[in-house]
This record gives structure tokens, sequence and C-alpha cells, in this order.
């Protein structure tokens, strides 16, 4: 064996809590940039962490080829460690009263930021103005990459990003790979993690399948990887939703803001918005990180406290009129990143999306054989019955986005908001969520507003378009 790898696994299994994952290949990583390609719920998650953490543990027999070897690996979650806060509600963020102990990133990162290597990341990762933001006001991009600076700042031999570019604007998916060559020039390992072919860089030296907690054959060289990639197939699935009851009547305008406007602190994010989204109408939201398009969805769905300085309309009816947050949420299906972030429930699947047809007053009530029913016929439908019994702090990102998708869609709602909806998917779910969401808004008449940096990934239904960076 040459000594050019940096991780080699040497046991049959691969141990890390009570997950199990097969090497018949004892598996070795190599130095360079190495994807670790598989589905939702395929095991590439556990075998990160089994890499960073597992090394000496579970009786995984895992060498390397330098004599000490530093990993770090970034998931989805990690702002939660680096802020050293907790945060009990997803829009807890927008709430100035809530938020006024909440540290800025130049808190948390104190004197680093005058190091060398800050510098040199800041310039990488286009960071220069973030220092007086407090943390959980950054949008995704900009949290990802400041999370990728933090973890460069330890000098790791081999870094570990779990689905890197979830959350990136096509520039910042840029500036990561960007990123990413200097550092594999620089000698640094790199395991990306990821479930979509199409992520797969240009600049992959190895590429490791796994299936079903199975570690397939190391594939290198760019024109096997680009065979792989060819082979990653999809067939159409027909969709046939559950029947649907009530609805609100009659009503023309899903949706509009006049002369919208919002900030964080003393920092405009925009002004002067004029947008309509009517009935039945499928539009894709756009911009780029930072432009507000969170920002001005969790306005739409009543969770941001500026929503009531804004000339906000929703189903014919002027916000501030009179009605409860709950008779604005019950029509309303929504799923956000910030959402799956600071998602905390200890309930089984089947209760978390059962939670979907309530309203917060009710909804740890016992639940009824009538909505277990329904549950499991959309469990079924998106192809995730074999976690109705699993808790949600036990699924992967990808599987619990999928949960949060059943919990939006379960009530049918008239107006379905998905902020980053295919975060995390591989292929097969994204191709039934883009099924259901083109049913769903051709039979019931539901209004869509999605967001995504993947333009091609929008459902066929989307006919309409909002940019928010102009």
């Amino acid at each position: 064996m040459k000594k050019n790898y940096l991780i080699e696994y040497r046991s049959e299994k691969i141990r890390y809590g009570n997950i199990v994952i097969d090497n018949p290949f004892r598996t070795c990583v190599p130095e360079g940039v190495t994807v670790v390609y598989g589905g939702n719920g395929s095991g590439k998650t556990t075998f990160g962490i089994a890499t960073e953490k597992g090394r000496h543990a579970f009786g995984n027999i895992i060498s390397s080829g330098r004599e000490s070897l530093k990993v770090k690996m970034i998931t989805f979650t990690d702002i939660h460690s680096l802020t050293g806060i907790d945060v009990e509600y997803y829009s807890q963020r927008m709430e100035a009263t809530a938020n006024e102990f909440v540290p800025t990133v130049g808190d948390i990162f104190g004197k680093r930021m005058a190091d060398a290597r800050w510098k040199k990341m800041e310039d990488m990762f286009c960071l220069s103005d973030i220092s007086e933001k407090k943390v959980n006001f950054l949008s995704s991009g900009e949290l990802r990459k400041l999370l990728l600076a933090n973890a460069l700042l330890s000098d790791p031999d081999l870094l570990i990003l779990d689905s890197p570019y979830i959350g990136l604007d096509a520039d910042s998916r840029n500036e990561l790979d960007k990123a990413l060559r200097e550092l594999k020039e620089e000698g640094t390992g790199i395991m990306l993690l990821l479930c979509d072919p199409e992520e797969i860089p240009d600049y992959t030296d190895t590429l490791i399948p796994i299936d079903k907690c199975v570690i397939g054959k190391a594939i290198s060289g760019e024109v096997e990887i680009g065979n792989f990639k060819s082979s990653c197939k999809v067939t159409d699935e027909s969709v046939k939703l559950p029947s649907r009851e009530g609805g609100l009547g009659n009503y023309t305008i899903s949706f509009s803001i006049k002369g919208g406007h919002a900030r964080y602190g003393d920092k405009e994010i925009f002004s002067g918005l004029d947008w309509e989204v009517k009935r039945g109408e499928s539009w894709l939201l756009t911009g780029r990180n930072g432009s507000g398009k969170s920002l001005l969805l969790s306005m739409v769905c009543a969770d941001n406290p500026q929503g009531y300085s804004n000339r906000i309309t929703l189903f014919d009816r002027r916000r501030g009129s009179g009605e409860s947050i709950w008779e604005i949420k019950d029509n309303i299906g929504y799923v956000c990143p910030e959402m799956q972030l600071y998602f905390r429930s200890p309930h089984p699947v089947t209760d978390i999306i059962v939670q979907g047809l309530r309203n917060s007053l009710n909804r740890y009530r016992p639940i009824t054989d009538d909505e277990r029913q329904l549950a499991a016929q959309w469990l079924q439908l998106i192809g995730i019955s074999h976690l109705s019994d699993r808790h949600f702090n036990q699924l992967s990102s990808g599987e619990q986005r999928l949960v949060l998708l059943a919990r939006a869609f379960i009530r049918q709602p008239e107006l379905l908001v998905l902020d980053e909806p295919f975060q995390g998917l591989d292929l097969i779910y994204k191709e039934r969520i883009r099924n259901i969401i083109d049913t769903m808004v051709g039979r019931n008449g539901t209004s869509l507003i999605l967001v995504t940096h993947y333009p091609q990934e929008a459902p066929e239904c989307v006919t309409k378009r909002k940019d928010m960076s102009v």
C-alpha cells in the first residue's frame, strides 16, 4: 500500500453510534478531492462523522498515511456549536428583543480576525463586511462560508463538507469551488458528501459510492467519474394526491406587498418592493445570497414582526385588519432552511406530519386514527414510510427536509411557500417533490412561491419569476 492516502478503513465494518456501514473494499481516501456520493439515508453522513470522530472507537480500524491527521467536518447544523447560543424556535431570530444578547461575527472570532489566515479567507469567501452582523441574521450562504472559514482556522489535514453547496447562489458556489481548488493545491485533503451527481465538481480525484450503508468500489479518473455521473438517471413518476377538504372559497390575491421594506438594525435589506401573487400562480423567487428572499418570506408567513409595518395583503385581506397569526398560518404551507435548523421536536415522524393539520393552539392533542391514516398516505407518497416511527433528531438532513415537506403538504394549503425545498435531496426525492407540487397546483389551484438557486430544479408549473437582486 502506497502511503499517498489520508485515511485507510481497514475493518470490514465502520461503526458510529448504532449505525453500521459495510466496507467490503477496505476503502481508502487518497490525497486531493474525494466525493462520497449516495442518496438520502445511504449512510454518507455517518461515514463522514466516523472519519472525524470514530477513528478510535466502536471497533473501527482506521489508519492514516500521516503520523498525526487532523480532521474537521462541517454539517448543516454547525451554527449551534459555532455560536454557543440556543434558539428555541426558528422565528426567534426575527425578534429584536429576543436577540439582544446574540453575538456578532466579530464577537465570536475576536482576535482571530486579525490573523493573516482570516484575511486570506475574508478575501477568498467575500466576508469583508460581515463582522458586525449578528450570527442568526446571516443568510444561509453567508453562514456556510463562515463555517468553512472557522474550520480552516484550525489548519485541518482533511476537511469534510456535508452537502456544501446547499443555500449558495451561483456566485457563492463559484467562490467555494475556487477556494477548494486552492486548498487542494496547498495540500489540504477535501471530502465532499453529496447526493446530487450534478454537484460533483470537475476537480474531483476520487469518487466513493455508498448505498444502503454499503461502500462501493472507489472510482478515479475524469472519464470514469464522468461515466458514473451520466449513469445517474431517474424516471418520472405519476402522483395521486389524497382528497382535499375545505378551502377559503373565493379570493383573487394570495399575496401582495406594496412599497415593501425591511432592515436588520441599521442595514437596509430591501425597499420599494412591489409584488403581487394571484390565486393559482406559481412564482420562482430568485436573488443573490443576502438579498432578502428568506426575510420576505418570513413576512409573508407572519413570522417576522416587520410584516406589520408593511402593506401586505393575504387572501384578499389586508394584514393588521383583525386577523390572528394562526388564521394566516392555517392557509400557508411553509418550509425553509431555518425551520429545519431550529426544529427541535422530540416526537416521532408521524406525529410531526400530523402537526401540519393543526394550528399551534391544538398541535399536541392526541392523534386520531383518521389523522394517522392521512399521515401514512403522505409518507408513502413521498417514499419515507420507513421513517414513520423514527424521531426527527435521528434522521439525516435530507430525511428531515422530507418530513417537513410532508408536514407542509398534508393540509394541501392555499399557498405553498417553499424556501430551498430541494436542499440535500437526491435525484429520486427531488423528482417526487416536484411531481407533488405540480399536481397540487394543477388540481387544487394552489399558489406557489418557490426559492431555489438552481432554476432548473423548479417544477413545470412555475411560469413567473421575481428577482430580489434588481
